[in-house]
């Protein structure tokens, strides 16, 4: 997370990124034009040489603006998101980066009037960081850059805009996030950074270089996040986004006074003619107007939302949440329009032509292709991140109940949390009880995720107080140690009736050990009884085969879905994308929801919808039968897109295949199968990634219905042993960290290992 450290001092070339001088007079509090919010999500602002033009990226396109506000100019056209505009010295060039998915890309240069393209003598591209790819210019004229040519990685390096030369400063790690959140002082004498220190939200500080310590101050202190310092050299003014209203805006400080003023912008000038579009979405069978997502691209350029929308990057097209009707004002062109809802909603695409001065009105009608609701099931997941560091947007409830209407999301778990450092994120949501803007169609909540840098992290939800610590491990933090364990935290939790939940549990399908973020302490804590559910969604190759360990081991453990997305982020998966599917008999509500989910009346998906009996009986349930005998396994799978594999599992091993359709849209099964033991039965199905489809591969599977037979447990001696000596590198990797403070915790770390090695030593001998 990014704090006051200095560490990115040690790169020598990091001077390099604030040259430009600047002038000019203080900006005035105007209102903003009517249609043009302040917070129309300008982001990564940088100020002219000559102090007087702010240029910036805004949705895609890069765009200049006078600094004490007026018209907005837009500079860059054609595909791709153009973004970290950086001023030449005269203030005659603009350098940017071209991405496809806005990350890394080519490197562009425009001139700053007329937004016409210089040629370049060699073809280098900006390597992306942990954000974006910060670009700027040294007094001689040359790009510096982290850049890349020719395939070959130049670390952080000087540009000759003219010759095609280049020259590397220093090789800084990828990881060299602090660069892109400081600027020089114009005297040299200090560092203007972006922290969260003290808090959740980011500021600006600024730092002496010879006194870093005791010398740094806050010189902000919003009510959300201020990011994105840029300096002028003759050091009067400070520019930098605020995003208190949700989208950003741009905000210029003058240093001499100390005053802020909010740059308004009076219009848009796209440099060519346009027109308006007015788009209304409504369900198709019930005529009400509805949220949805909407993708709005000029044919051949960029994407397109209304000001002020919280615009995203999903793989490598732009979308925005139309709450049932949005306005836009557009160049002139053909338009292609893609409109989501959810899984259970067919893709609508449809060509708009948007005449010069004309107003053009889309009725876009949403279909569903299956509606689970009306069979009683409703979706929900529990690991949605409103805000997380490094975004750009600031996420309320109010502009999360949008988002997920839009994706037809029933239970929408977010999480307060950390990241690297003592800030908490969310924790001024936490109500301790669902949202109250929640409707009766979408119920928002605020939960926890514990987060363990050994253990593994877990989602707490359900809860009526927030359970502390809120993390444990991190170094360099209030809280460094192992202690308490996540069976600890599972108990707190379970002392107020929340549902535990492990999350993101194995990358690694060869080895679910391994990997950052893994849940190495899962094993354990299913054997002590401490864990309700656990994610496949999330990383599906790797928890499964784990997920199916555990379940031939005896234990009764539902699946669960936990997209982990970061909804401040542009660049972001969608709330909702892993969901689980929850059988409620009754009304729905939040508490019917997480019932049903604890009890494994569920299936988890990205898409595909399924359904599975074992002799009537469902997900969750259990059969008895006296001696092996068959049971009757009717099962069927549908999808949107098409399906490759439907299979029932007996054990983790394949008992049925599905026989599939001529479209591959469904697959059914209806057999009797021997049952030679006790076991658990369970459909899954997986299909090809698709256009239309955000999740990658398609995939799904029930909750297992378990069978007993003659009275015997479900056991198994390999899985047994798999995970005695799981627990075995547990335990050393435990020593080798060291971080549980006192003998009597360590004496309390041992009880609970030496309990879950006694729990798989019986199911070893309770195996067949």
């Amino acid at each position: 997370m990014r704090r006051l450290a200095l560490c990115a001092l040690s790169l020598a070339g990091l001077a390099l990124v604030a040259w430009g001088s600047n002038s000019g007079q203080a900006p005035g509090d105007k209102p903003a034009a009517p249609g043009i919010p302040f917070h129309f999500g300008a982001i990564q602002p940088r100020l002219s040489s000559d102090g007087g033009q702010l240029a910036f990226s805004y949705q895609g396109a890069i765009w200049r603006l006078p600094r004490d506000g007026g018209t907005m100019t837009r500079l860059s056209d054609g595909a791709g998101y153009d973004i970290e505009p950086a001023w030449s010295p005269d203030g005659s060039l603009i350098a940017f980066v071209n991405s496809p998915r806005m990350s890394g890309g080519a490197v562009r240069v425009i001139r700053a009037q007329s937004g016409e393209p210089v040629s370049l003598p060699a073809t280098v591209d900006a390597i992306d960081t942990v954000s974006f790819s910060k670009l700027a210019f040294h007094p001689d004229g040359r790009l510096v850059g982290n850049f890349r040519i020719g395939g070959s990685d130049l670390g952080l390096a000087l540009f000759d805009l003219k010759s095609g030369k280049t020259q590397t400063i220093v090789k800084p790690s990828r990881q060299a996030r602090y660069a892109l959140d400081l600027c020089w002082s114009a005297d040299g004498k200090a560092l203007f950074v972006v922290s969260e220190l003290g808090g959740a939200h980011f500021d600006l500080w600024r730092v002496p270089v010879d006194d870093p310590e005791r010398g740094a101050r806050r010189i902000t202190n919003g009510q959300a996040d201020e990011e994105r310092p840029s300096v002028s050299t003759d050091g009067r003014w400070l520019a930098f986004t605020d995003n208190r209203e949700g989208g950003t805006a741009l905000v210029v400080r003058d240093l001499r006074s100390g005053i802020d003023a909010t740059v308004p912008v009076a219009m848009m000038d796209f440099r060519r003619p346009t027109g308006t579009l007015k788009l209304t979405i409504v369900d198709k069978q019930t005529g009400r107007p509805v949220t949805a997502r909407v993708s709005l691209r000029h044919e051949g350029n960029k994407f397109y939302a209304p000001p002020g929308a919280l615009h995203r990057v999903l793989d490598d097209y732009g979308h925005f949440y139309c709450d049932r009707q949005a306005d836009l004002a557009l160049p002139a062109g053909e338009y292609r329009v893609r409109v989501f809802r959810g899984p259970e909603y067919r893709v609508v695409h449809q060509t708009i032509a948007v005449a010069a001065g004309q107003s053009q009105t889309a009725k876009i009608e949403l279909e569903r292709w299956t509606n689970a609701a009306e069979r009683g099931w409703h979706s929900g997941e529990n690991h949605i991140h409103a805000n997380y560091g490094y975004g750009q947007w600031y996420s309320t409830p109010a502009t999360m109940l949008e988002q997920c209407a839009g994706e037809d999301l029933r239970v929408c778990n977010f999480m307060v949390a950390n990241s690297d450092t003592d800030g908490v994120f969310d924790r001024e949501f936490f109500r301790g009880r669902p949202d109250p803007l929640s409707t009766g169609e979408t119920i928002l909540y605020w939960n926890q995720e514990f987060r363990s840098t050994h253990w593994g992290h877990m989602t707490l939800v359900n809860l009526t107080q927030l359970v502390d610590p809120i993390f444990t491990g991190f170094k360099d933090t209030t809280n460094p140690w192992d202690i308490p364990t996540n069976s600890d935290i599972a108990d707190r939790a379970h002392l107020q009736q929340g549902l535990v939940n492990y999350t993101h549990g194995a990358q690694n399908p060869d080895d679910p050990y391994l990997g950052a973020y893994t849940g190495k302490s899962i094993p354990l804590d299913v054997a002590l009884g401490k864990i309700d559910t656990i994610d496949l969604n999330a990383s599906y190759a790797g928890t499964v085969p784990l997920w199916h360990r555990l379940l031939n081991c005896g234990f009764r453990l539902p699946p669960s879905a936990g997209t982990d997305c970061f909804l401040n982020r542009i660049r972001s998966q969608l709330p909702g994308a892993s969901r689980a599917y929850v059988k409620i008999d009754g009304p729905f509500s939040y508490a019917a929801w997480i019932d049903g989910l604890r009890k494994g009346r569920s299936f988890i998906s990205n898409g595909p919808m399924l359904e599975i009996t074992v002799d009537e009986q469902s997900p969750g349930g259990a059969v008895r039968l006296g001696s092996p005998r068959e049971v009757h396994v009717v099962a069927k799978a549908t999808s949107q897109f098409p399906l490759e594999k439907v299979e029932v599992v007996f054990n983790g091993a394949v008992l049925a295949k599905g026989t599939m359709a001529s479209d591959k849209l469904s697959a059914a099964i209806n057999v009797r199968a021997a049952i030679p033991k006790s076991g658990w039965l369970s459909l899954r199905a997986q299909g090809p990634s698709h256009p239309d489809h955000s999740g990658g591969l398609l995939e799904a599977h029930t909750s297992p219905i378990y069978v007993e037979v003659a009275g015997k447990p479900i056991a198994s001696r390999a899985d047994a042993e798999y995970f005695l000596k799981w627990l075995e590198r547990l335990e050393l990797a435990l020593r080798l960290r060291d971080r549980i403070p006192s003998p009597q915790l360590k004496q309390h770390v041992e009880s609970q290992l030496e309990a879950a090695r006694q729990v798989y030593v019986r199911v070893a001998q309770n195996a067949e």
